[in-house]
Protein backbone atom coordinates (compact mmCIF):
# COMPACT_ATOMS: atom_id res chain seq x y z
CA UNK A 1 0.00 0.00 0.00
CA UNK A 2 1.20 2.90 -1.23
CA UNK A 3 1.97 6.28 1.09
CA UNK A 4 -1.65 7.99 -0.48
CA UNK A 5 -3.40 5.53 0.37
CA UNK A 6 -2.50 4.85 3.83
CA UNK A 7 -3.33 8.08 5.12
CA UNK A 8 -6.69 7.86 3.27
CA UNK A 9 -9.22 7.26 6.10
CA UNK A 10 -12.10 6.99 3.93
CA UNK A 11 -14.90 4.27 5.59
CA UNK A 12 -12.98 4.41 8.73
CA UNK A 13 -15.11 5.75 12.14
CA UNK A 14 -12.75 7.29 14.11
CA UNK A 15 -13.48 8.22 18.20
CA UNK A 16 -11.85 11.24 19.66
CA UNK A 17 -13.19 12.02 23.66
CA UNK A 18 -13.17 15.37 24.62
CA UNK A 19 -13.60 16.65 21.16
CA UNK A 20 -15.84 19.62 21.63
CA UNK A 21 -12.59 21.93 22.60
CA UNK A 22 -8.96 22.80 22.40
CA UNK A 23 -6.62 19.85 21.06
CA UNK A 24 -9.72 17.72 20.89
CA UNK A 25 -11.13 19.65 18.20
CA UNK A 26 -7.88 19.59 16.40
CA UNK A 27 -7.67 16.04 16.65
CA UNK A 28 -11.23 15.95 15.13
CA UNK A 29 -10.61 17.73 12.35
CA UNK A 30 -7.63 15.98 11.34
CA UNK A 31 -8.97 13.16 11.11
CA UNK A 32 -11.95 14.33 8.92
CA UNK A 33 -9.48 16.17 6.68
CA UNK A 34 -7.93 12.63 5.52
CA UNK A 35 -11.78 11.50 5.05
CA UNK A 36 -12.77 9.50 8.34
CA UNK A 37 -16.29 9.50 9.56
CA UNK A 38 -15.71 11.17 13.26
CA UNK A 39 -17.53 10.70 16.67
CA UNK A 40 -16.69 12.96 19.56
CA UNK A 41 -17.80 12.95 22.81
CA UNK A 42 -18.00 15.80 25.27
CA UNK A 43 -19.34 16.74 28.51
CA UNK A 44 -19.12 20.74 28.92
CA UNK A 45 -19.07 21.96 25.58
CA UNK A 46 -22.68 21.19 24.14
CA UNK A 47 -23.34 24.04 22.86
CA UNK A 48 -20.13 23.85 20.57
CA UNK A 49 -21.09 20.38 19.45
CA UNK A 50 -23.32 21.32 16.61
CA UNK A 51 -21.02 23.59 14.90
CA UNK A 52 -18.47 21.17 15.46
CA UNK A 53 -19.86 18.43 13.29
CA UNK A 54 -21.07 20.51 11.10
CA UNK A 55 -17.35 21.99 10.10
CA UNK A 56 -16.48 18.28 10.53
CA UNK A 57 -18.84 17.06 7.84
CA UNK A 58 -17.59 19.91 5.34
CA UNK A 59 -14.63 17.31 4.60
CA UNK A 60 -16.82 14.86 3.57
CA UNK A 61 -17.37 12.26 5.76
CA UNK A 62 -20.46 11.83 8.42
CA UNK A 63 -20.15 13.04 12.35
CA UNK A 64 -21.73 12.28 15.39
CA UNK A 65 -21.50 13.68 19.23
CA UNK A 66 -22.15 11.97 22.13
CA UNK A 67 -22.10 13.69 25.86
CA UNK A 68 -20.15 11.59 28.13
CA UNK A 69 -18.92 11.97 31.51
CA UNK A 70 -15.76 9.81 31.55
CA UNK A 71 -14.74 9.33 34.80
CA UNK A 72 -18.68 7.12 35.17
CA UNK A 73 -17.41 3.59 33.85
CA UNK A 74 -20.98 2.92 32.44
CA UNK A 75 -21.05 6.36 30.08
CA UNK A 76 -18.03 5.17 28.33
CA UNK A 77 -19.55 1.48 27.78
CA UNK A 78 -23.04 3.42 26.95
CA UNK A 79 -20.68 5.78 24.51
CA UNK A 80 -19.68 2.57 22.90
CA UNK A 81 -22.66 1.39 22.01
CA UNK A 82 -24.07 4.29 20.52
CA UNK A 83 -21.14 4.73 18.18
CA UNK A 84 -22.02 1.38 16.74
CA UNK A 85 -25.42 1.80 17.14
CA UNK A 86 -24.96 4.96 14.81
CA UNK A 87 -21.59 4.34 12.50
CA UNK A 88 -21.84 0.52 12.51
CA UNK A 89 -18.31 -0.10 13.95
CA UNK A 90 -15.33 1.44 15.62
CA UNK A 91 -11.60 1.57 13.76
CA UNK A 92 -9.66 4.52 15.80
CA UNK A 93 -9.70 5.62 19.04
CA UNK A 94 -8.28 8.78 20.35
CA UNK A 95 -8.31 8.35 24.13
CA UNK A 96 -7.61 12.43 24.61
CA UNK A 97 -10.50 13.42 27.48
CA UNK A 98 -8.77 14.20 30.65
CA UNK A 99 -8.59 16.91 33.28
CA UNK A 100 -5.20 19.10 34.42
CA UNK A 101 -4.68 20.39 37.96
CA UNK A 102 -3.10 22.90 39.73
CA UNK A 103 -2.95 22.00 44.24
CA UNK A 104 0.66 21.92 45.92
CA UNK A 105 0.72 18.09 46.85
CA UNK A 106 0.10 18.71 50.39
CA UNK A 107 -3.52 20.27 49.57
CA UNK A 108 -4.53 17.67 46.99
CA UNK A 109 -7.72 16.60 48.91
CA UNK A 110 -8.77 12.74 48.50
CA UNK A 111 -12.53 14.09 46.29
CA UNK A 112 -9.95 16.05 43.49
CA UNK A 113 -7.40 13.00 43.65
CA UNK A 114 -10.10 10.48 42.54
CA UNK A 115 -11.79 13.27 40.25
CA UNK A 116 -8.39 12.91 38.34
CA UNK A 117 -7.40 9.72 38.49
CA UNK A 118 -11.42 8.41 37.86
CA UNK A 119 -11.32 10.24 34.55
CA UNK A 120 -7.73 10.61 33.30
CA UNK A 121 -7.02 7.03 34.16
CA UNK A 122 -10.32 4.81 34.96
CA UNK A 123 -11.81 6.42 32.30
CA UNK A 124 -9.58 6.24 29.46
CA UNK A 125 -8.81 2.71 30.10
CA UNK A 126 -12.41 1.47 30.38
CA UNK A 127 -13.00 3.15 27.19
CA UNK A 128 -10.52 1.42 25.69
CA UNK A 129 -11.05 -1.86 27.10
CA UNK A 130 -14.77 -1.61 25.63
CA UNK A 131 -13.64 -0.64 22.30
CA UNK A 132 -10.75 -3.36 21.96
CA UNK A 133 -13.77 -5.43 22.55
CA UNK A 134 -15.76 -4.18 19.73
CA UNK A 135 -12.67 -4.05 17.43
CA UNK A 136 -12.50 -7.99 18.45
CA UNK A 137 -15.96 -8.63 17.59
CA UNK A 138 -15.34 -6.98 14.18
CA UNK A 139 -11.98 -9.06 13.50
CA UNK A 140 -9.99 -6.76 11.67
CA UNK A 141 -8.08 -5.12 14.34
CA UNK A 142 -8.08 -1.37 15.10
CA UNK A 143 -5.78 1.51 16.44
CA UNK A 144 -6.01 2.67 20.36
CA UNK A 145 -3.81 5.96 20.69
CA UNK A 146 -4.08 7.83 23.88
CA UNK A 147 -3.17 11.17 24.75
CA UNK A 148 -0.25 11.49 27.35
CA UNK A 149 1.88 14.23 28.46
CA UNK A 150 5.90 14.83 29.03
CA UNK A 151 4.50 15.00 32.83
CA UNK A 152 4.19 11.19 32.80
CA UNK A 153 8.09 11.37 32.63
CA UNK A 154 9.03 14.42 34.64
CA UNK A 155 7.13 16.04 37.51
CA UNK A 156 5.29 19.34 37.48
CA UNK A 157 4.63 21.56 40.24
CA UNK A 158 1.40 21.37 41.24
CA UNK A 159 0.11 18.42 39.39
CA UNK A 160 1.14 15.45 41.25
CA UNK A 161 -2.45 13.90 40.83
CA UNK A 162 -2.32 14.99 36.68
CA UNK A 163 1.36 13.33 36.19
CA UNK A 164 0.66 10.38 38.37
CA UNK A 165 -3.01 9.59 36.15
CA UNK A 166 -0.85 9.97 32.52
CA UNK A 167 2.16 7.31 34.31
CA UNK A 168 -0.57 5.01 34.84
CA UNK A 169 -2.01 5.34 31.36
CA UNK A 170 0.99 4.84 29.63
CA UNK A 171 1.34 1.54 31.83
CA UNK A 172 -1.96 0.63 30.19
CA UNK A 173 -0.71 1.65 26.66
CA UNK A 174 2.18 -1.09 27.43
CA UNK A 175 -0.24 -3.46 28.83
CA UNK A 176 -2.89 -3.28 26.22
CA UNK A 177 -0.22 -3.73 23.89
CA UNK A 178 0.85 -7.23 25.21
CA UNK A 179 -2.52 -8.30 25.22
CA UNK A 180 -3.90 -7.17 21.76
CA UNK A 181 -1.65 -7.66 19.49
CA UNK A 182 -2.72 -11.02 18.58
CA UNK A 183 -6.30 -9.29 17.34
CA UNK A 184 -4.30 -6.92 15.32
CA UNK A 185 -5.47 -4.31 17.61
CA UNK A 186 -2.10 -1.84 18.03
CA UNK A 187 -2.19 0.88 21.11
CA UNK A 188 0.58 3.51 21.72
CA UNK A 189 0.00 6.41 23.60
CA UNK A 190 1.71 10.30 22.86
CA UNK A 191 3.33 12.15 25.66
CA UNK A 192 2.29 15.94 24.64
CA UNK A 193 4.70 18.73 25.57
CA UNK A 194 2.23 22.19 26.02
CA UNK A 195 0.00 22.83 22.69
CA UNK A 196 -1.51 25.74 22.24
CA UNK A 197 -5.25 26.56 23.38
CA UNK A 198 -7.65 29.26 24.04
CA UNK A 199 -7.08 28.80 27.59
CA UNK A 200 -4.04 28.66 27.82
CA UNK A 201 -3.01 32.60 28.94
CA UNK A 202 -5.75 32.32 31.25
CA UNK A 203 -4.82 28.78 33.14
CA UNK A 204 -1.40 28.67 33.03
CA UNK A 205 0.31 32.63 32.36
CA UNK A 206 4.07 32.25 31.58
CA UNK A 207 3.80 29.19 30.88
CA UNK A 208 3.73 29.46 27.36
CA UNK A 209 7.16 31.95 27.40
CA UNK A 210 9.15 29.27 29.96
CA UNK A 211 8.55 26.34 27.34
CA UNK A 212 9.64 28.16 24.51
CA UNK A 213 12.69 28.98 26.25
CA UNK A 214 13.75 25.64 27.02
CA UNK A 215 12.81 24.05 23.77
CA UNK A 216 15.33 23.49 21.15
CA UNK A 217 13.08 24.63 18.79
CA UNK A 218 11.83 27.57 20.16
CA UNK A 219 7.89 26.85 20.41
CA UNK A 220 4.72 25.62 21.73
CA UNK A 221 2.91 22.59 19.81
CA UNK A 222 -0.37 22.92 17.72
CA UNK A 223 -2.90 20.23 17.98
CA UNK A 224 -2.26 19.53 14.03
CA UNK A 225 1.25 18.35 15.58
CA UNK A 226 -0.25 15.67 17.28
CA UNK A 227 -3.28 15.36 15.00
CA UNK A 228 -0.49 13.93 12.64
CA UNK A 229 1.22 11.71 14.93
CA UNK A 230 -2.24 10.35 15.58
CA UNK A 231 -2.75 9.74 11.60
CA UNK A 232 0.63 8.43 11.45
CA UNK A 233 -0.24 5.82 14.47
CA UNK A 234 -3.74 5.12 12.82
CA UNK A 235 -2.52 4.35 9.49
CA UNK A 236 -0.71 0.93 7.76
CA UNK A 237 2.16 3.40 8.30
CA UNK A 238 3.10 2.67 11.65
CA UNK A 239 1.96 -1.15 11.52
CA UNK A 240 4.69 -2.39 12.92
CA UNK A 241 4.57 0.30 16.04
CA UNK A 242 2.47 -0.93 19.23
CA UNK A 243 2.85 -0.50 22.66
CA UNK A 244 5.17 2.71 22.68
CA UNK A 245 4.68 6.18 24.05
CA UNK A 246 5.98 8.56 21.51
CA UNK A 247 6.89 12.28 22.85
CA UNK A 248 6.18 15.04 21.14
CA UNK A 249 7.22 18.13 22.91
CA UNK A 250 9.71 20.53 20.74
CA UNK A 251 12.39 18.91 22.80
CA UNK A 252 11.83 19.87 26.13
CA UNK A 253 12.62 16.60 27.61
CA UNK A 254 16.11 17.52 26.48
CA UNK A 255 16.74 20.70 28.44
CA UNK A 256 19.49 20.06 30.94
CA UNK A 257 19.09 19.67 34.48
CA UNK A 258 22.10 22.06 34.75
Amino acid sequence: MGVKESLDFSGKVVVVTGGASGMGTGLAKSFAEVGADVVFTYLKHGDESEKIMEMLKSFGGRSHAICMDQSIVEQCESMVDEVVQKMGRIDVLINNSGLHGSTESLDIERDDWDTMLNTNLRGSYFCAQYVAKQMIKQGNGGSIISISSINSFIPLRKSTHYGVSKAGMNMFTRSLAAELGEFGIRVNAIAAGLIESPALDVFVPGWRERYIERSPLGKTGLPSDIGNICIFLASPMSAWITGQTIVADGGVLLAPAF
